[in-house]
């Protein structure tokens, strides 16, 4: 039964990879900006919005905020639809959560600042 299971799950993961020919490869290091450039900006947007903001939102806040940081493979559209600069902030936004500066339990397509979130901001901040 247990082999029987892992033989279906190995045959699930060969038919949902792509043809080799058609796999796009990750961006070569230092060929677009660096996921922790857009911690500060999350950070700014949510305390402008008071704390808490739809994702989208969001994102679409942090963008002006980095974009005379983006490179043109940050502005490339991603096989999935979206340009890689927003998919890296959804990234950002993961891993700030792991680290406690985000809220981990706000609503779905809720981004929530936490006093944590809020502290590493201000010790980043000049003044």
């Amino acid at each position: 039964m247990v082999r029987r299971l892992l033989d279906w799950s190995d045959s699930i993961k060969a038919t949902a990879k792509k043809p080799a020919g058609k796999q796009k490869s990750r961006a070569a290091p230092g060929s677009i900006l660096a996921e922790g450039e857009y911690w500060i900006p999350i950070l700014e947007v949510l305390v402008d919005a008071g704390g808490s903001a739809p994702a989208n939102d969001v994102i679409d806040a942090v963008g002006p905020k980095v974009a005379d940081r983006l490179t043109p493979a940050d502005l490339a559209p991603l096989d999935i639809g979206e340009v890689r600069w927003r998919n890296r902030v959804r990234f950002a936004r993961l891993r700030m959560r792991e680290r406690g500066l985000l809220s981990s339990d706000s609503p779905r397509g809720i981004w929530a600042l936490t006093d944590e979130g809020e502290r590493f901001l201000n010790e980043r901040l000049p003044g």
